[in-house]
Formats: C-alpha cells, structure tokens, sequence
C-alpha cells in the first residue's frame, strides 16, 4: 500500500515505517472529516490534536502531507473543493470528503 519512493535515498528508505505511514493516513482521512482544508492545514490539525491521539506518531510536517496525497489517491470521496493561498503565498488545493449523490 505504502512504500518509500525508488527515488528516494537509502536513509530515507529505511527511516520508512510503514507501520508509522498507515496510523499517520488512517488519522488524515479522519482529518478530512473535520471539514475541508489544505495539506498544510491537515499537517496543523494533525500537531494540535496528536496529544489527544496517543496511538499517533510523532513525525515531521512532510510525512503528514505525503498521507494526504495518499489518501486522495486511496479514498475517492476526497475531492478537491477549491483552493487556497499557502503560508508561502502558493496557490494550493483545499481538499474535502465529497459524499456520492444518492
């Protein structure tokens, strides 16, 4: 499901838990739940609430952003609802859970 880029330097390769990526996706897509929001804004939900989440890694903004894009990839009902500037002034996708008609 998750694996470490082939691109990616051996050290990183094998810091790659894969373990640590699946709770760290899991907590993404319940992320989303909480409403619409940017993968920046995802990373800042995912720090403010790790305390109340114990079984949630301690990680780096960048591994919580890489679950994002995993998650749109593996969870089709995650769907990009419009856009938004970054901290760094980028124009950047803001992404929600999009339910299917009925």
């Amino acid at each position: 499901m998750l694996n470490a880029r082939v691109t990616d330097p051996a050290e990183s390769t094998e810091a790659f838990d894969p373990d640590h990526a699946r709770i760290i996706l899991e907590a993404v897509r319940w992320l989303y739940t909480l409403g619409p929001a940017s993968d920046e804004e995802i990373a800042d939900r995912y720090f403010m609430l790790e305390n109340s989440h114990p079984s949630w890694p301690f990680c780096a903004g960048e591994s919580v952003r890489k679950r994002c894009s995993d998650a749109r990839r593996l969870d089709k009902r995650i769907q990009k609802v419009g856009t938004t500037k970054s901290s760094h002034g980028k124009t950047v996708g803001v992404y929600g859970i999009v339910e299917a008609a009925a």
